[in-house]
């Protein structure tokens, strides 16, 4: 996928933070029929540790992530259950690494990675979002913030790979 920018992202966010919540389930069974694989996955991971109102939102986030990532796009081919797995067992080995990291090095390797990932405006922007969400509505338990990003993160790079513009 190309390179998002900021003003592209915010400006998609917005116009779907003004669906009504009549128009969600048409927009879920959109992304079910194009990426099944990708719905299952925002559906079903973190069940285990996420409360109700972090799976929505980690739903809710997914979909956004989708539909922007569009906006470049020819054509997202139909990501595999085995591209997700392997992503997230990547970005699950890069916040265990980051956990290891001691406090005066961790900012600089965070910034070392950013610098690096092609989508870290969409990154960015989704951990703003979800930071902001956290501290205004405490819907999102701060310890679950990084699990969420993880699995977001894990979405953003599956697109990455397959998207084609």
């Amino acid at each position: 996928m190309q390179n998002l920018t900021f003003e592209e992202i915010n400006e998609s966010w917005n116009k779907l933070e003004e669906l009504e919540l009549d128009d969600i389930p048409q927009f879920v069974d959109k992304l079910g029929h194009k990426q099944p694989f990708v719905l299952a996955y925002l559906m079903t991971t973190g069940s285990n540790i996420l409360n109700q109102n972090e799976r929505e939102a980690l739903l809710f986030t997914g979909l956004m992530i989708w539909h922007i990532s569009t906006l470049k796009c020819l054509e997202i081919p139909e990501i595999t259950s085995e591209l997700i797995d392997e992503k997230e067992s990547k970005n699950i080995k890069m916040l265990e690494y980051l956990a290891g990291e001691p406090e005066s090095d961790f900012m600089e390797t965070v910034d070392h990675i950013m610098a690096k990932y092609s989508q870290a405006e969409l990154l960015k922007f989704v951990i703003d979002k979800l930071m902001s969400d956290s501290e205004e509505e405490n819907e999102i338990r701060e310890d679950n913030i990084g699990m969420i990003v993880i699995y977001l993160k894990t979405i953003i790079d599956c697109l990455d790979e397959v998207s084609i513009y």
